[in-house]
């Protein structure tokens, strides 16, 4: 992971610079460690004219059934949550944010090269551009949305696969996974049934802090969401970065090699290896979980949550105060009777 932030330490993996090209070509070189044909293809696309690129490795192409696993690798130019005002225009690592996801994928798809022949799934391992460029707490690049890579690949995703011959199973993304003191959330654009059975298989394998019984419920915009929108089952495994004393790096300079823990790495690796073992490792013990992970359930996040709260006290209280005010007026009355 280290060596994608040393790629370029002046820019690290900005659209339109050349760590972020130099960055491509480190994932292919990575992955032609592996096989040096290992399949791949490049997408490329443009926002505010400035040119970016998807990359997509895939494993198993002789399978019909499709399991994409992403992470987003650009770095965010400014670092708008920066508690010092003078380091807020300055680029963020990007460490966590983008870089921890894209090392799993990596060390996944060697475990997953070596027992290819035992899978029953074609596996994508997918890198997005441009995801963390929008606006936040203060601007972002201008002119351009968060997830801008994810959504322009689904925009061309059956240029990818045959839609007559292939299908996806599900989708899974990775995003902040290798920062210290890892807790995942509920993500709610998730499919809840696939978001469930990861946490379960987490928890199984003795990861309960990372996936709590009880964790928090938000929703998040984020890659998985425009293949939610075009129907496949996705989930986002992600933390709580936007009010957690635990990791107050969320872009900021200190996204940085000094925040991640390689146990956080290994955890979120060793939960998607085994869920990916459970559903397509071909042996006569598989289990099949949730599959086909239809049902999705979602639940308040903790800000609707808050705000239905706090109108219901409002309201509560109008209703008291108007009541109290009609007894006494009453009260009045009788005692002018």
């Amino acid at each position: 992971m280290e060596d994608q932030l040393n790629i370029n330490t002046t820019h690290f993996r900005i659209p339109g610079y050349q760590g972020r090209e130099d960055c491509a070509e480190y994932f292919i070189a990575k992955f032609r460690e592996i096989n040096l044909n290992f399949s791949y293809n490049l997408h490329n696309f443009t926002v505010q004219s400035v040119e970016c690129q998807n990359i997509l490795f895939k494993l198993n192409e002789h399978r019909k059934n499709i399991v994409i696993l992403g992470s987003h690798y650009d770095s965010r130019a400014r670092a708008t949550k920066d508690p010092d005002e003078l380091k807020r225009d300055e680029p963020v690592p990007g460490a966590n944010d983008g870089a921890s996801g894209c090392a799993v994928l990596i060390d996944l798809a060697r475990v997953f090269y070596n027992l290819r022949e035992n899978l029953t799934c074609q596996l994508w391992f997918l890198f997005f551009d441009a995801e963390d460029q929008g606006y936040d707490y203060s601007s972002g690049l201008s002119g351009w949305d968060w997830c801008e890579g994810s959504d322009k690949f689904v925009e061309d995703i059956e240029s990818f696969y045959n839609s007559s011959l292939e299908s996806f199973d599900a989708m899974i993304l990775l995003d902040m996974v290798g920062g210290v003191n890892l807790q995942f959330i509920n993500e709610q654009h998730s499919t809840s049934s696939l978001l469930e059975e990861i946490f379960e298989v987490g928890r199984q394998l003795g990861y309960t802090s990372q996936f709590p019984e009880n964790p928090v419920v938000a929703s998040i915009r984020d890659d998985h969401v425009a293949f939610v929108n075009y129907g496949i089952p996705s989930a986002d495994l992600i933390i709580n970065f936007w009010n957690n004393p635990a990791w107050p790096y969320h872009h900021t300079v200190n996204d940085d090699i000094m925040a991640i823990s390689a146990n956080s790495l290994e955890i979120t690796g060793k939960t998607i290896e085994q869920f990916i073992y459970n559903h397509y490792l071909n042996n006569d013990n598989a289990e099949f979980g949730n599959y086909p992970w239809l049902n999705d359930n979602n639940l308040l996040d903790v800000e609707t949550f808050t705000f239905i709260v706090i109108i219901s006290g409002i309201i509560i209280g109008i209703i008291i105060f108007f009541f109290i005010r009609k007894t006494r007026v009453n009260n009045r009355k009788i005692i002018g009777d």
